[in-house]
């Protein structure tokens, strides 16, 4: 083999090698982005929480009828 060849072999392997790290070192790329979203989510939501603080905005009763109404349209009606 000559030293050309070899000096090839070794650059096209070592070219390849990096692109195989390269590619490992983004595959979980958009989970983290996924995760991150989420927990930005989850502190507005907590956020929202904290102002609202308890308070009864009627939306537990409007769910809760819906979810009632829903019901009884389903069996027949209410007797």
């Amino acid at each position: 083999m000559s030293h050309r060849t070899a000096a090839w072999l070794v650059t096209g392997s070592h070219h390849l090698a990096e692109r195989v790290r390269r590619a490992d070192a983004e595959q979980g790329q958009g989970t983290v982005e996924y995760a991150g979203l989420a927990m930005a989510i989850g502190v507005l939501l907590l956020a929202v929480g904290s102002y609202l603080g308890g308070k009864d905005h009627g939306i537990g009763s409007v769910v809760t009828a819906a979810i009632k109404t829903a019901v009884e349209h389903a069996t027949g009606g209410a007797k």
